[in-house]
């Protein structure tokens, strides 16, 4: 902000608030488009930011019976319901995008789901977030190349 503009962000702030909105959702039972809907004004975005953020709150919701199926398939001895909401949230986060983003780059997704993961969850949630992204996403981006 030194130089005077207003600082907007993009896709980074676009996951964070979206993970935001899938947590506040699993807290209050509101539907998550429309706890996203209700923070947008809290935050400014770049253009490409605000069309990410509505995009993936979208497959989030309208693709959240697969988001947890594939997360369910990759945890051993675990249930969806186990899991902590940031953790939760997080996760479906990352697999929407791994499932509906192909042009974006695995590594960045799992980079950005571990940001997000050391910001709000405790000790164990980056490692855990990382193991199970990668593995789903070994899985998934190779169906998607056959």
């Amino acid at each position: 902000m030194t130089d005077g503009k207003e600082r907007r962000g993009g896709r980074p702030k676009a996951r964070e608030v979206v993970m935001r909105a899938l947590f506040e959702s699993a807290i209050t039972g509101d539907e998550a488009c429309e706890v996203f809907d209700l923070s947008l004004g809290r935050f400014r975005f770049t253009e490409d930011g605000r069309e990410y953020a509505a995009n993936l709150i979208r497959f989030c919701e309208t693709e959240r019976l697969r988001i947890d199926e594939v997360i369910t398939r990759s945890l051993q001895n675990w249930g969806l319901e186990r899991l902590g909401m940031v953790e939760r949230s997080i996760l479906r986060l990352g697999v929407a995008e791994i499932l509906f983003c192909p042009e974006v780059p695995v590594q960045v997704i799992i980079d950005e789901s571990l940001r997000l993961a050391h910001r709000y969850g405790d000790d164990g949630t980056a490692g855990f977030v990382n193991g199970v992204l990668d593995s789903i996403a070994g899985l998934e981006r190779s169906k998607a190349g056959k």
